[in-house]
């Protein structure tokens, strides 16, 4: 190499150049370069164990709402007019079917409260002879129900009279009595026959004594055979005056007989009449009771509690269709109702885990709300967007923790909650979505 440059004095730098690095790289100690191929060997060898250990969670994503299984209700004022508080503050803990308010009207509350629990209590079909009685008052002030309610009233006192006066049962003693009665005369009237007859019998006898004797022989023979016909004839009438009589008897008996199945026959109509007739008026008046709560009355339809929806006092004037007061249950399960896309759906199945994350709590002061898939719908349900059309599956979500946060913070309820829930499908290894990625990227 010393004598080429000695006698090409002329050549290139750049050959001298790669002479010089040719040099060193023949130079290079073997050991360095064995150290960095195990160097990389290792590192890749640990880039896939790490691939191959760390695992991260395939997720479904869809939006969610928090609700319970008795939602909360708003009750809407039906007529305009003053309100009078039947409750004394907000935040008050009420049965069902209590009052909560009433808009002024002609009927007095307290009685309509007093009828409508009477009517509870109540049903036609249930009163029988035996445990008939009127419970309700005779004296009321239901305004424009006032009518229907003495309807009711008296078709009640109507059927228990009825009962009580037991009218049909006294005729039909009365027509045993009377067959009883005809059937002892008859045996008097037969009895007496019999005597008319011997008698009848001796009257022929002395005719016939009279027509066979010697008219000279007897003085007054004129006479005594006027008299033995006359008495004669007279037998003969009786005879057939009784005969007349025991038919006439036996008649009345025979009628009085059928008597009693014709009572059974009007007595069964009376009885279907005044059934129907109490049946009707009690439907009614309890319509009309219903109506004229739906009309007047804010009234719990369920244990909660009353959360005003408006500034109210005693007297103030609302408007109907305004939304005065809600009504929140007292005891509620909590679950999700989560709408996902089809696109991915299939992966989900019963029992996947669920992040929520809140709408109304962000997600990294408060953390996220675990949940379980608890069932999905078989069909779609279309939901339309801005951009396009989705077809998504209602999936409910059980929430076993309840709004416990994994910050350990407890959340308030409210109703329709909203938020994104992210459903974790299964666990996969980072080579596994590298690949994935690799497969995408070759198609």
């Amino acid at each position: 190499m010393n004598w080429t440059r000695k006698n090409n004095p002329q050549l290139p730098s750049t050959n001298r150049r790669s002479e010089e690095i040719t040099d060193i790289i023949d130079r290079m100690p073997t050991s360095f370069g064995r150290k960095m191929a195990w160097l990389v060997t290792a590192l890749a060898l640990l880039i896939l164990l790490l691939g191959w250990v760390v695992k991260y969670p395939d997720t479904v994503t869809g939006a969610i709402k928090i609700n319970s299984d008795h939602a909360s209700v708003k009750l809407v004022s039906m007529s305009s007019g003053n309100i009078h508080l039947m409750i004394d503050e907000n935040q008050t803990y009420i049965s069902r079917g209590d009052y909560i308010a009433v808009i002024e009207n002609p009927a007095s509350t307290s009685d309509m409260k007093k009828v409508a629990s009477l009517l509870e209590k109540f049903h036609p079909e249930k009163l029988t002879r035996d445990n008939a009685h009127n419970p309700f008052p005779e004296t009321v002030s239901l305004g424009e129900l006032n009518a229907q309610y003495y309807i009711f009233f008296t078709a009640l006192k109507n059927q228990i009279s009825y009962w009580q006066e037991n009218t049909y049962e006294k005729q039909r003693k009365g027509i045993m009595d009377n067959i009883r009665w005809n059937e002892r005369l008859q045996t008097s009237s037969k009895e007496l026959l019999e005597t008319v007859g011997r008698k009848l019998t001796l009257s022929q006898k002395w005719l016939d004594k009279y027509a066979a004797a010697n008219k000279n022989d007897i003085i007054t023979y004129e006479y005594e055979i006027d008299q033995a016909k006359n008495e004669y004839l007279s037998t003969i009438q009786e005879e057939q005056s009784l005969k007349k009589e025991i038919i006439s008897l036996q008649k009345q008996t025979a009628d009085n007989w059928n008597n009693p199945h014709l009572l059974d026959v009007e007595q069964m109509n009376e009885a279907q009449k005044l059934h129907l007739n109490l049946l009707t008026a009690y439907q009614e008046l309890s319509d009309n009771i219903k109506s004229w709560e739906q009309r007047y009355v804010f009234k719990a339809p369920f244990d909660g509690k009353v959360d005003f929806l408006k500034f109210v006092s005693e007297n103030q004037y609302v408007q109907a269709g305004e939304q005065v007061f809600g009504i929140l249950p007292s005891e509620n399960k909590i679950f999700g109702q989560l709408l996902l896309p089809s696109m991915g759906a299939g992966k989900v199945s019963k029992g996947n885990k669920v992040a929520i994350k809140l709408d109304n709590y962000p997600y990294r002061e408060y953390g996220s709300i675990e949940g379980r898939v608890h069932s999905i719908s078989i069909l779609t349900q279309t939901q339309q967007s801005v951009e396009n059309t989705v077809e998504t599956y209602l999936i409910t979500v059980e929430l076993p923790n309840g709004l416990i946060t994994n910050y350990g913070d407890t959340l308030d309820f409210q109703y329709e909650l909203g938020g994104i829930a992210d459903i974790i499908v299964k666990d996969r290894r980072l080579l596994e979505r590298l690949f994935d990625n690799l497969s995408v990227r070759e198609l």
